[in-house]
């Protein structure tokens, strides 16, 4: 009898946990990847594809999984840890011995007459609206961070006679240092975007009539699924499933976490933010870790860091944050199209990364987190894991 891994969620932790489960080639190991989407999804493409700038944010599961990993199109819709099964919305009840929860953030709320587009079905709806608007229309964007900022340079360039304005509570991109926000506030009035930075957007009936715009990209704030609490898992205030260090659940031997829908509960990770960057490296660590237990060695505590903070503002025109490793800004930054090549390379660079994983077990690597004031929290041992026999 062999050794089941079953990886929720087919988005970049996902995928990156079953392909280094799958090409580690340890006997007996059956990686299982259940996510509800036929393809998948760039989400750090959306803002392209909603303005029309790229004709899809999609790949085939097909050239980025290890030919081992079996996937399931499907939902799940509830974990019983202490049965070790999943219940899929199709019906199926999948039993496992490892679980990796991997399930991604979701689009939070947002008011009436406002179109989301961190994912694609939203993307899309963005890209059929923009397109079918007649010149001087107006576009508002709301929000302050990297999605409506990059959303609102795409639709600018890519649709020269709209108005498009950004609106957002507070500063464009906090995180960034003075001088890179200034540079990529200039970027953005170039592009020719309107900025509207601390004024609040209009409460109550239809968003576009309080902006005085004919279609409303809303691209503040998101969630994650409510499966982990549904689940009687361990959470934190925003839903977020609860590891500890090792990515592992408290309390539960075999239940793994990993990308935006999973949170290390310890102080000294508060530096991690959901985004691409962070869930990869989660991903392929849970996996390791669970290939650790398997060989009867013991779990290690994640490790990973910023080195980088890449933004686009259109085709030809980026700015490029460097970071230290605990995601604060360093003075140094890039801006323009050397900035946008960079930002560039690097999307084109997480499949690569991803396929090289499908390779090579081990393959893909990232920079370390902060070493000082290394996390203070204990993980409990996992109990015996069973050996096999001879899946963010």
């Amino acid at each position: 009898m062999g050794t089941t891994a079953v990886i929720l969620g087919g988005g970049y932790a996902g995928v990156m946990a079953a392909n280094r489960l799958a090409a580690s080639g340890r006997p007996g190991l059956d990686v299982v990847l259940v996510t509800p989407v036929p393809r998948f999804v760039e989400r750090i493409r959306l803002h392209e594809y909603a303005a029309g700038a790229r004709a899809d944010a999609t790949a085939d599961f097909g050239s980025l999984l290890h030919p081992g990993v079996r996937r399931i199109q499907d939902r799940a819709v509830q974990i019983r840890a202490n049965e070790r099964t999943v219940q899929l919305a199709g019906g199926t009840e999948l039993g496992y011995d490892y679980l990796v929860y991997a399930v991604g953030s979701a689009a939070g709320t947002a008011p009436d007459g406002a179109v989301r587009i961190e994912h694609l079905e939203g993307a899309a709806a963005a890209r059929s609206d923009l397109a079918a608007l007649p010149s001087g229309a107006r576009v508002a964007v709301v929000g302050g961070g990297l999605t409506a900022v990059e959303t609102a340079a795409e639709t600018a360039r890519s649709f020269g006679s709209l108005r498009v304005s950004l609106h957002s509570a507070g500063p464009v991109v906090p995180g960034l240092g003075t001088q890179t926000r200034r540079s990529v506030e200039k970027s953005l009035r170039r592009a020719g975007v309107e900025l509207c930075s601390g004024t609040p957007v209009p409460a109550g009936g239809d968003v576009r009539a309080g902006l005085g715009a004919d279609v409303v990209l809303w691209c503040a704030g998101f969630g994650v699924p409510d499966l982990a609490a549904a689940s009687g898992l361990p959470v934190n205030d925003g839903g977020r499933l609860s590891l500890d260090p090792t990515l592992r659940v408290r309390g539960q031997d075999r239940v793994y976490g990993a990308g935006d829908a999973a949170v290390i509960d310890d102080p000294f990770y508060a530096y991690l933010r959901m985004c691409c960057a962070a869930a990869m490296p989660m991903g392929a660590e849970a996996a390791g870790n669970i290939l650790r237990v398997l060989d009867g060695k013991a779990e290690v505590r994640h490790d990973s860091g910023f080195r980088g903070l890449c933004i686009s503002l259109g085709r030809s025109d980026g700015a490029v944050q460097f970071l230290s490793a605990d995601d604060s800004p360093t003075r140094f930054h890039l801006h323009g199209r050397t900035a946008a090549v960079q930002k560039e390379i690097i999307c084109r660079m997480t499949l690569r990364w991803i396929r090289g994983e499908a390779k090579r077990s081990g393959a893909y690597t990232w920079p370390t987190g902060p070493q000082a004031g290394k996390a203070t929290t204990a993980a409990p041992a996992p109990t015996a894991a069973p050996a096999p026999t001879t899946r963010s």
